[in-house]
């Protein structure tokens, strides 16, 4: 028998050759996480500010996730949803209990993934007008600069022209108006409405928090003309806004929401969780999933919101908000350059006069992981669980990076 051949390629060369060109990858290759921490093939440490996109909410290799993923591995992996899943059970009701809506009758639908997430919540909202006399009302109204996925139905809501070139024309039904414009906002809400839907903060655009006025015309608009509210939680749900749930931190009223990222730890996992007359009007063969609410994904986060969920875990990510916001602005004041603060618990950053991705190169030769959020602010997603030390350290290391950016 012939040896095995080794590979020396490195693995940037091996991705570039065998798999689709459609991320700008950073030249690093990652083979193992501790925390906070990633740690490439020579050894080196980066401190990791993006935690999968928002997705590691514990880091990496939680005890809590690895001892949860050996108990379900040792039962099935999967079931599939011809049958109940004891795990996605007690996900879905955990989840129902902690959003109150259990006491109201309300039910959960699990998929995998965020965009499937709301692709599911876009069928739901139609078919209920649908299904109690309204077929009329399919318009769903979202915002310039949201992202709420990369499947047709979440792209077509989603307001970022440029993600939707070259693939032909969209699902109808949608109106995008400018974020945090209740004029504009007031103009397109009718009879023909079937849902308002936004994300709590629209993290992908920019980073961009709903105001005061804005929710409140939201939540007026649904009184007086009988349309849903779609809250998108799948990046400040579950304790990244600094609370369980965005949609209520800031007041929006909502009928169905979105979850996914933190929700599996690290796993595949999405959830749409719905008022009780939604849920009521659903029948066998309406929306269906081959691995949604996978009971591997599922026992993972009944464990994600375990340590969520504990007592002081949120007054933890308020603290190392304010201790990360502090030195933010100390940056801000130090370098003209950088502008104002944006975001809420730790789901923060930072506008940039110069350009974002220089920064976050600079940040990356810090040995430190940051991302972009628009066109022009540095975007912050570090664990639920970031240490203090963790926090000065990254600090120090942005400061690095800016002055860097000086010369």
């Amino acid at each position: 028998m012939e040896p095995l051949s080794v590979n020396t390629q490195t693995l940037v060369e091996q991705d570039a050759l065998q798999i689709v060109h459609t991320y700008a990858k950073a030249d690093l290759d990652f083979v193992q996480g501790q925390g906070s921490w990633l740690i490439t093939q020579d050894g080196t440490r980066y401190l990791d500010f993006v935690s999968g996109i928002a997705v590691n909410a514990l880091g990496h290799c939680h005890p809590a996730i690895l001892q949860a993923i050996e108990a379900q591995a040792k039962t099935f992996l999967h079931l599939s949803n011809l049958y109940p899943n004891a795990p996605q059970i007690a996900l879905a009701l955990r989840m129902l209990e902690l959003t109150g809506l259990s006491t109201q009758g309300g039910k959960a639908f699990f998929c995998n993934s965020g965009t499937e997430a709301n692709e599911a919540a876009i069928k739901f909202a139609r078919k209920y007008f649908d299904r109690t006399g309204s077929p009329e009302r399919v318009e769903m109204v979202t915002f310039l600069g949201s992202f709420h996925g990369r499947t047709f139905g979440s792209l077509a809501a989603t307001g970022q022209d440029s993600l939707k070139q070259g693939f032909g024309p969209m699902p109808q039904g949608f109106i995008h108006v400018p974020w945090n414009d209740v004029a504009a906002l007031k103009a397109v809400v009718g009879p023909h409405t079937c849902a308002i839907m936004l994300e709590p903060i629209a993290a992908e655009g920019g980073i961009m928090k709903a105001s005061a006025e804005f929710v409140a015309a939201i939540n007026a608009l649904k009184a007086e003309f009988g349309c849903l509210v779609i809250a998108d939680e799948i990046q400040t749900g579950l304790g990244r806004c600094g609370s369980l749930e965005g949609c209520k931190r800031y007041g929006i009223q909502a009928d169905l929401s979105t979850w996914a990222k933190a929700l599996g730890g690290g796993l595949p996992l999405g959830m749409v969780l719905m008022t009780k007359a939604i849920a009521e009007i659903m029948k066998p063969g309406d929306h269906g999933t081959t691995f949604g609410g996978n009971p591997l994904a599922c026992k993972v986060g009944e464990a994600v919101l375990q340590e969520i969920t504990a007592a002081g875990f949120l007054d933890g990510v308020a603290a190392r908000s304010s201790q990360l916001q502090a030195g933010l602005q100390a940056l801000a004041d130090k370098y003209s350059w950088l502008g104002e603060l944006r975001g809420d618990g730790l789901l923060l950053g930072i506008v940039t006069k110069k350009p974002v991705a220089d920064l976050v190169v600079a940040c990356r030769a810090q040995k430190l992981l940051v991302h972009r959020a628009g066109a022009d602010v540095l975007r912050l997603l570090p664990p639920l669980n970031i240490s203090a030390e963790d926090v000065d350290d990254a600090l120090a290391r942005i400061d690095r990076a800016c002055a860097s950016m000086e010369k």
